[in-house]
């Protein structure tokens, strides 16, 4: 039950922040291994004017390409990542007697929890990125995966590479889950910890949720946003005749080609979206969750006490 309500939350969640879901990967992708001088007018400058440039080519429709894929991806990565982190935090696993050893265990949890959570969902992943990159207006990706639908975009990835086709870019994905979790499930949680000793957000657990997601949004994003463009990158980049990758061979050839065209800059690209992203979601995903196992909870108490009373 712990996996399933993970799961739905972040199904929730992701309704309200697929928009910039793909406005992230518009950018990451644009001007790819181009150095910025090199770079022409681009259509994705600014969170603003990427959203103009989505609606002028694929209308408001176009702020949620991919959802079906994206709830899917959310429903695949949360259920296993947040019911293993909250498993580990019923059995104590993350607390300790010992007041510095308590957040390295919510590091260590956080981040073994991505790391599964990852590996189950990457070729899930996969299909979203390649289905938000795609826009029938004019466009600076150097390719677009034109998949039919969720079901189909499967199929093609297995045509192409075979099993180890829908693993691609798995790698990366693994760093950029592993880093933002253990970092979003110890920010958050010592952000929490640091506001509510203040009256103004004792009184108000919306409040709480908002600074502390805030907060530790950023420092997430700060710090997954470099394998983030590397993840994007590797997945939706073309493959040759033998399901190989044409531009990147492994995440490490990747960072090193990013950085030598684009500079560091090149590893922050869509950060902003990234950013306005990852707090939203952690608000509304941990929100959702506390939700769903109140009434959980609520409805398990219910039936213990129905049994009782018989």
């Amino acid at each position: 039950m712990e996996f399933l309500l993970g799961g739905l939350s972040s199904c929730c969640a992701v309704l309200f922040t697929n928009p910039f879901d793909v406005l992230k990967t518009r950018q990451q992708l644009e001007g790819e291994l181009l150095a910025k001088s090199n770079i022409g007018k681009r259509a994705y400058k600014g969170l603003w004017q990427s959203i103009v440039s989505v609606v002028q080519s694929d209308g408001l429709r176009g702020l949620q390409k991919g959802l079906p894929a994206a709830a899917l991806y959310q429903l695949s990565m949360n259920s296993v990542r947040l019911g293993t982190y909250q498993t580990a935090d019923n059995l104590g696993w993350t607390r300790s007697d010992n007041v510095l050893l308590t957040p390295f265990l919510s590091v260590f949890w956080g981040g073994l929890a991505g790391a599964i959570g990852a590996t189950f969902s990457c070729p899930v992943y996969v299909v979203k990125t390649q289905m938000q990159a795609v826009t029938s207006g004019s466009y600076t990706a150097k390719f677009q995966h034109r998949h039919s639908g969720t079901v189909a975009a499967f199929v093609n990835m297995y045509k192409e590479g075979g099993f180890k086709g829908l693993y691609r870019g798995y790698t990366a994905n693994l760093a950029r889950v592993s880093i933002g979790s253990s970092t979003q499930m110890a920010s958050f949680s010592a952000c929490k910890n640091f506001f509510i000793k203040y009256e103004i957000f004792q009184e108000s657990v919306v409040l709480t949720a908002l600074a502390s997601s805030t907060v530790a949004g950023f420092f997430t994003s700060v710090l997954m946003s470099p394998c983030d463009v590397v993840t994007t990158r590797m997945t939706n980049q073309g493959v040759s005749a033998t399901g190989k990758g044409i531009l990147y061979a492994n995440i490490f050839d990747c960072f090193l080609k990013i950085y030598r065209t684009e500079g560091i800059h090149g590893m922050y690209k869509g950060f902003v979206p990234l950013y306005v992203r990852v707090a939203p979601h952690t608000v509304l995903n941990l929100t959702f969750w506390e939700f769903f196992k109140n009434l959980y909870d609520d409805y398990s108490n219910r039936g213990s006490k129905l049994k009782a009373d018989r």
